[in-house]
């Protein structure tokens, strides 16, 4: 912008000073040559010396002022590059009134023109006046949205970096509590496993030692053997799985294990499965998956009498979905009326938070009841 501005200014100079040569005849072209090159001379110290800005704008405005009394009406455009220039290296009061200071010396000036040359002065400087507060409107407007644009560029970075340090706290508390359960699993290795191993070895002494003597005595000694090792390997296994448990996605926000644990605790088959491909979620929609998922499958054992569930995470880039359906018995009548309509209690939660981050809930009853969960998706992008 300033670059045009500059150009403009030595145009509205340059221009009428070759077109006056052509128009008008004067005795000395080389004096007026040199009036020019000195105009040209206080526009470039403006710009050298921006400390003696409102001593050179006010020899300017009065220069070009005197251009005009001396060579006539064409010298309003010099005049006007004043104007263009000190309207904007001055505070808004003082522009104000090098602006009224700059018509009062040009009505000076021409005040022994003809009426129609003094009309035309006052009618282009006034109509420059007005194109020029355009104009610097048009400027703050657009710093104003440069500046908006900017502070919003600045709030991305500082919610993209509030975001990187919540999903590490989030991180290192799950790591912290997995640490946590580590050591109580391997404590209970010790003590309970450990304890009972050290059992059953005196048990197998004992046994050795009795079968000879009384084999239906030494027998029940070996099937309780049996059945102590039986149930140290079940503790054992259990034991690993915890410890050896690691997410198989970072945006399947504990989907897996709650599968998992489902399984374990009721016996139905589950199934968990990706489409797409994964990608880090903020932590208010890792929550809605595992919070709707959960009430989903609460649903299905409760209401539906389900044997198997499953849950159908899919990627895109424009949203994360999320079906959760079950073999169970589908809603019928009064009560898939209700569903579709208001619902319970826990079909109003479940919609009450995906609606709260922008996104939609789903009821498909065929071939499979399926709760389908929408999310939009935010991720990282580059600011240029």
């Amino acid at each position: 912008m300033i670059k045009e501005l500059n150009s403009l200014r030595y145009g509205l100079i340059l221009l009428p000073a070759a077109i006056t040569i052509y128009v008008y005849d004067y005795a000395d072209y080389e004096l007026f040559t040199l009036h020019f090159l000195l105009l040209l001379l206080v526009v470039t110290l403006e710009y050298r010396l921006p400390k003696s800005l409102p001593l050179l704008s006010c020899i300017e405005l009065l220069f070009t002022a005197w251009l005009c009394r001396q060579y006539g009406t064409l010298m309003i455009f010099p005049a006007i590059s004043a104007l263009l220039h000190y309207s904007r290296q001055q505070s808004k009061a003082v522009s104000v009134v090098f602006t009224y200071v700059h018509l009062a010396v040009l009505n000076i000036a021409f005040s022994q023109s003809t009426p129609v040359e003094w009309g035309v002065m006052n009618l282009t400087f006034l109509l420059a006046v007005f194109l020029n507060v355009l104009l610097l409107r048009t400027g703050r407007g657009r710093e104003e949205t440069q500046f908006l644009y900017d502070e919003l560029r600045r709030k991305h970075f500082e919610l993209e970096e509030a975001r990187s340090r919540l999903l590490q706290f989030t991180s290192q508390v799950e790591n912290a509590a997995q640490s946590e359960e580590r050591v109580r699993i391997s404590r209970q290795l010790h003590d309970d496993i450990g304890h009972r191993l050290i059992r059953v070895k005196m048990m197998v002494e004992a046994a050795i030692h009795t079968l000879p003597a009384a084999p239906e005595s030494g027998m029940k000694m070996m099937d309780q053997i049996r059945d102590q090792l039986a149930a140290s390997m079940d503790d054992m296994r259990a034991a690993v799985r915890r410890i050896n448990y690691a997410p198989q996605l970072e945006g399947a926000y504990a989907l897996d294990r709650l599968l998992e644990e489902i399984g374990r605790d009721t016996g139905i088959e589950t199934t968990y499965s990706i489409h797409g491909y994964p990608y880090p979620l903020y932590p208010s929609t890792q929550v809605v998956l595992y919070r709707n998922a959960q009430e989903a499958i609460t649903n299905a054992l409760r209401h539906g009498k389900a044997a198997a569930v499953w849950i159908t995470l899919s990627y895109s880039e424009q949203e994360v979905k999320m079906e959760v359906g079950n073999n169970g018995k589908r809603p019928e009548g009064d009560q898939l009326r209700r569903m579709q309509g208001s619902g319970g209690m826990g079909l109003k939660g479940m919609t009450e938070r995906t609606n709260l981050i922008g996104g939609t809930l789903e009821l498909r009853t065929e071939p499979q009841f399926t709760a389908i969960t929408r999310l939009p998706v935010y991720r990282q992008a580059e600011i240029r």
